[in-house]
């Protein structure tokens, strides 16, 4: 009977941190920041190198609550292709998970001021599942850490104006179950297959202001389908102001800062509207964007908003056609 226990709460454990991984697997508030982490056809569209660094700490004031780290890397390479590194790691309780990806893309160029790239993601998660810190003692089921690694594939596709975008992608295409009986425990938990599907604008209100909608879909089998709405003012592409609704699941706001020309920040509170309310204070993400090298390209995602003359050239011929 004891072990039939011990066995249910290592389930529990398991399915718990699962469960939480597979809810934030990775979508960030401000997505459009680090957007190549679900599609890796993104790759490259700065014209330029760009690194990022996102962290965000969900369910604030909870002991073992979640929390997500990730540093991405990506860039052109020639006209047509981009590549990018990305690692991203999770954890929650005594369950860690290091995400690990390069992405590549190819891009055509359907008009004047248009791109369409296809990209793919190949790499995989190390998972680490720390039973010692749990200071169960003189059981053997608890005596080591477990630890694996699963490979994994992505796909997407990206197209692109300065004002427009639309983009479609899958990640985790090779499903994987976690744990088996050579672990001592049958557990069910596993990585599904995640689809996005995300458009969005930029509009004028003036010289100085842009106001700029846009909408993200989340489909994983077995969830309910995770629907962002979201909607930011730009100023002079230097500040950048905004509102997101993750419905039936939260409220936030959204801060962006152009530093300098090359580097930006940002930060977001999310203020949890489901009955997880009332058991924390919300959830916390920072950022930091910085551009490497020189920008020649003005064919750039219209949420792309460093400083770039041709670009706003760019913009005005649009208009104009």
């Amino acid at each position: 009977m004891k072990n039939i226990f011990k066995n249910s709460v290592l389930v529990l454990i398991l399915a718990i941190g699962f469960e939480s991984f597979a809810q934030q697997d990775p979508l960030y508030t401000q997505y459009y920041n680090n957007f190549s982490l679900i599609n890796p056809a993104y790759a490259g569209s700065h014209g330029l190198f760009t690194a990022t660094a996102n962290i965000r700490s969900q369910w604030a004031g909870e002991a073992g609550s979640p929390e997500t780290q990730t540093l991405s890397l990506h860039g052109p390479v020639g006209k047509n292709v981009g590549l990018g590194l990305s690692i991203l790691n999770d954890k929650v309780f005594v369950l860690s998970e290091t995400h690990v990806y390069a992405d590549f893309s190819y891009s055509i160029y359907p008009s004047e001021y248009s791109t369409l790239a296809f990209g793919l993601k190949v790499g995989g998660s190390f998972l680490d599942v720390n039973l010692l810190e749990l200071g169960i003692e003189n059981d053997n089921l608890f005596s080591e850490n477990l630890n694996e690694f699963n490979p994994n594939i992505g796909a997407g596709a990206f197209y692109y104006t300065n004002r427009f975008y639309a983009s479609v992608s899958t990640v985790n295409i090779l499903q994987t179950k976690h744990y088996n009986k050579s672990n001592a425990v049958v557990s069910s938990a596993s990585d599904e297959m995640i689809f996005y599907l995300s458009s969005g604008y930029v509009f004028d209100l003036s010289d100085d202001f842009k106001i700029r909608p846009s909408v993200m879909l989340r489909v994983v089998n077995g969830s309910p389908l995770s629907t962002d709405i979201s909607t930011s003012v730009l100023w002079l592409d230097k500040l950048e102001f905004g509102i997101s609704h993750r419905i039936n699941e939260s409220i936030s706001g959204l801060f962006q800062l152009r530093l300098t020309n090359n580097l930006k920040v940002g930060y977001t509170y999310d203020a949890i509207t489901s009955n997880l309310s009332n058991y924390n204070n919300g959830s916390h993400e920072f950022s930091i964007i910085l551009n490497i090298g020189k920008n020649k390209n003005t064919r750039k995602p219209p949420f792309y908003w460093m400083k770039n003359k041709n670009s706003e050239e760019i913009l005005k011929m649009e208009n104009e056609n």
